[in-house]
């Protein structure tokens, strides 16, 4: 008898718990691709003397393509082992010299650049760090409290079930009782596991108002500190050398975002109600959670890692001004 009503507050708990996660089921959707791949390869070999196509469209970014080909020029009529300079030989050699300050000049200014940009997202991510190491551990202590309860419930319930079962000379059993304390030795630990269930989620607060590093990407309002300087935005919004997709590299990496079935609580690039949590710029109740965070950290760690792609092209444009590489 015992057996049978424990397996019948089992069936009827599993009913419960469906009925509970089916909202979140509802929200968080999976997307499509399960172990996704790079994209935006740049295309650079370091090996081939001609400069990449990508590294030809960076060229264009920084505005150095003229600078470039002129010190090409200028490093094809300088004689550097004349033994006697001549007066011409000089002035091409000095003019080599300045033109060559000034383009690493301009490529340190892209490289600061990427290093700004990046500054800020990793100094986002460590806030994100810390408030997820916090969320994740209230949710690992609130879980690990119900799920001691349920054991310890369900213990004591069974133990007392057993006990009214042990007859005596005055009263063979109590089976009525035995049987009651069972179900309840059922449905108790039942209830707490579909709580701590609904405790993975973790807590829930209001998002707050605080833009980020993401929020640019998606056309939200900016401040100055999570705005990104000229040739790091540009490159972002370029379209890649010889790319049939004829997509931005911002666009592609959004698909790429919506498709990564690993970042399950972003699905749609026009929903308000994710982005406002996700960009940290409309404050949103419930909106603030561990899958919050998770998503946060997991876009603005891509983002970084395209953004600083953007250096070897800027190694490859060095590799022109000092002659190991052709524009």
């Amino acid at each position: 008898m015992r057996i049978h009503s424990t397996a019948v507050f089992s069936a009827l708990s599993l009913v419960l718990l469906s009925n509970t996660l089916s909202p979140y089921r509802a929200f968080a959707q999976p997307n499509s691709v399960e172990l996704p791949t790079q994209i935006l390869r740049t295309g650079i070999n370091l090996e081939d003397k001609n400069l990449s196509p990508n590294g030809r469209q960076v060229a264009e970014i920084l505005k150095i393509t003229p600078l470039l080909q002129r010190i090409q020029a200028l490093r094809s009529k300088v004689n550097p082992a004349e033994t006697e300079p001549t007066n011409e030989n000089i002035l091409l050699s000095v003019q080599l010299t300045a033109n060559v300050i000034d383009a690493m000049q301009v490529i340190q200014e892209a490289s600061l650049s990427i290093d700004y940009s990046l500054a800020e997202i990793t100094a986002e991510e460590n806030i994100y760090t810390e408030l997820l190491s916090s969320y994740t551990g209230d949710r690992d202590k609130a879980t690990l409290k119900t799920n001691a309860a349920s054991f310890i419930t369900n213990g004591i319930l069974w133990a007392v079930a057993e006990a009214y079962d042990i007859p005596t000379n005055r009263h063979p059993n109590y089976s009525v009782t035995s049987g009651t304390m069972g179900i309840l030795a059922g449905i108790v630990p039942s209830i707490a596991s579909i709580y701590a269930l609904y405790q993975l989620r973790g807590k829930r607060r209001t998002s707050e108002k605080d833009p980020n590093m993401l929020s640019k990407m998606f056309d939200y309002p900016t401040t100055p500190d999570v705005d990104y300087p000229r040739m790091v935005w540009e490159f972002m919004n370029s379209v890649p050398a010889d790319d049939p997709k004829g997509k931005s590299r911002r666009d592609q990496l959004i698909d790429r975002w919506i498709a990564d079935k690993n970042i399950s609580n972003f699905t749609d690039r026009s929903s308000a109600k994710q982005l406002d949590v996700i960009t940290a710029s409309v404050p949103r109740r419930h909106g603030l959670s561990i899958d919050t965070l998770n998503a946060r950290q997991a876009l603005l760690q891509q983002l970084a890692a395209e953004i600083l792609k953007m250096k070897r092209m800027l190694l490859e444009l060095s590799m022109v001004v000092h002659g190991e590489k052709t524009i």
